[in-house]
């Protein structure tokens, strides 16, 4: 063999080898960091949900004033299984601090559904929290869960709506166990399509399950709310099958009658899982979105009794029981995700079941411009917050 075709040769071998080299690595890359040691903390036996275990100066993306600390709490999942969640507490020091401050709650949307994809370990935890700096200049005290499971030891509850509330509601419970503020018990929710769910089910669940709370109001933007009918109108889309991963982890990994191999079809099997331990979040996206765009075709469910029964636990999730508060829903018009038709049938129904309904849509607005920083949405969510905080009668409008 001439000289230059060995050379060739041995060029053309270390090209190949230096692409699997770094498509290896761009692979092992993209799986989320592990929790650090703050994250893990053993309580002491009887320690019931919503105690503070720990907690440290938090500045990442803290806005300029600010002040926050991360802390981790105990929680329960469904069924009261104990578990722990870290949460953001952020604040802006106010000239009188002994005055009891209130509490915004906020519930993030979708980030995935495995330890290393909650909130307060992104680049930018505050990403998609509408009308922040309005929040804290009001005097109101930001508290966000990164719900159990994406910081913490598993399951997370995605889109099972008794999890994903006490997770929302121990926070505040354990913020109130800190030295550097002074919390009233007077709350509103917030929360955005997966935490928009999570704020509807805190506002059902808040008498029961942590009734020393004064939760006056719930406001979701965009909320997943009818979940099997959000659940057909996406699951064939390339992020429809990436959400459609993280829900069949968490069904399968809550509910003893269901499993993941039963939810999930053999051909779609092996993508399904490994989007499922990644985040939708930053620039590690990039693995998730090629399997579900190049690697899987049509939805990842099968059907067959545990797909019966895996849509009948979506159905029960469905946010549908009494609320202890009025609502506020904020709809964009635009949503691909969230349909607006879809919402203004949930809202319907739930005014016609008696519950106080704000319903508000926007013409110009989608899934994601409606947490945008300079969105129409923000005004609308202070002023009725306010309103709620100052005991104004709230009002109750619903979608024709």
């Amino acid at each position: 063999m001439p000289g230059w075709a060995k050379l060739a040769r041995n060029v053309a071998g270390g090209l190949i080898l230096l692409v699997l080299l770094i498509l290896v690595a761009v692979w092992l890359w993209s799986y989320p960091p592990a929790p650090g040691k703050f994250f893990k903390a053993d309580a002491a036996e009887g320690t019931g949900p919503g105690h503070l275990l720990k907690s440290e100066a938090f500045k990442r993306g803290v806005p300029k004033g600010a002040l926050a600390r991360r802390i981790l709490y105990t929680t329960t999942l469904n069924g009261g299984e104990p578990a722990t969640a870290s949460a953001v507490v952020m604040w802006k020091p106010q000239e009188d601090m002994a005055a009891p401050q209130r509490m915004i709650l906020w519930a993030h949307g979708t980030l995935g559904a495995a330890p290393g994809c909650g909130a307060s370990m992104q680049a930018n935890p505050f990403a998609d929290v509408p009308a922040l700096g309005a929040l804290l200049e009001e005097g109101w005290v930001y508290v966000a869960s990164d719900y159990a499971g994406l910081t913490t030891p598993g399951p997370h509850p995605y889109l099972i709506g008794d999890g994903e509330a006490r997770s929302v509601l121990d926070a505040a419970r354990a913020a109130h166990e800190l030295d550097e503020l002074t919390l009233s018990l007077e709350t509103v929710i917030w929360g955005h399509s997966q935490g928009g769910h999570a704020a509807l089910w805190s506002g059902i669940l808040a008498r029961s399950y942590a009734p020393e709370l004064q939760v006056k109001g719930a406001a979701a933007l965009a909320p997943a709310t009818d979940l099997p009918a959000i659940v057909a109108e996406t699951e064939t889309a390339p992020i429809g099958r990436i959400f459609s991963s993280f829900a069949a982890k968490a069904y399968a990994d809550t509910y003893p009658d269901l499993y993941f191999s039963g939810i999930v079809r053999p051909e779609a099997r092996w993508q399904a899982g490994e989007m499922a331990k990644r985040c939708f979040a930053d620039a590690r996206l990039v693995v998730p979105l090629l399997l579900a765009e190049k690697f899987t075709e049509g939805s990842i469910f099968r059907g067959g009794d545990t797909g019966t029964s895996f849509r009948k636990k979506l159905a029960e999730n469905i946010p549908n029981r009494p609320f202890g508060a009025p609502v506020l829903i904020l709809q964009g018009k635009r949503d691909d995700m969230v349909s607006a038709k879809m919402q203004a049938g949930y809202a319907r129904e739930r005014c016609a079941a008696g519950e106080t309904i704000d319903y508000q849509p926007f013409d110009t607005l989608d899934h994601v411009s409606i947490v945008a920083p300079d969105a129409p949405s923000g005004p609308a969510l202070l002023k009725w917050t306010r309103a709620r905080f100052e005991g104004t009668p709230a009002p109750k409008v619903c979608p024709k």
